[in-house]
């Protein structure tokens, strides 16, 4: 366990001093788990060039299924990593390609809809 670096009132932090998460955590008063639940969703939010399918799955929030079927319909060309002759590919969206269809599927919730 690291020990922690105890600041002097002529001491100041510096830019390079570094944190536990459980340190950072306790001066904003949250628990260690929203910290470690923050840095995953930034980890996921950080650009890509490509995305795979279970990728899209996870930033869609939707099976991998789902992905299968938008990305026929959108007809956009994708990168085919798998092996000649193999059965099962490996699929490689360009992050171009992601953020058009987001972009096109995008609507107005309709005041149609009962809440």
């Amino acid at each position: 366990m690291r020990k922690p670096k105890v600041f002097s009132r002529s001491a100041s932090p510096e830019e390079t001093d570094s944190l536990t998460i459980s340190e950072f955590a306790d001066l904003f008063g949250l628990p260690a788990s929203a910290i470690l639940a923050a840095i995953e969703k930034n980890r996921s939010a950080i650009r890509k060039d490509f995305y795979t399918i279970p990728d899209l799955s996870r930033r869609w929030s939707c099976s991998r299924a789902t992905v299968y079927n938008v990305l026929r319909e959108s007809e956009f060309k994708l990168l085919d990593l798998s092996r000649k002759g193999k059965h099962k590919g490996h699929w490689n969206v360009p992050a171009a390609v992601v953020e058009r269809i987001e972009q096109s599927r995008m609507h107005s919730l309709p005041d149609t809809i009962a809440a």
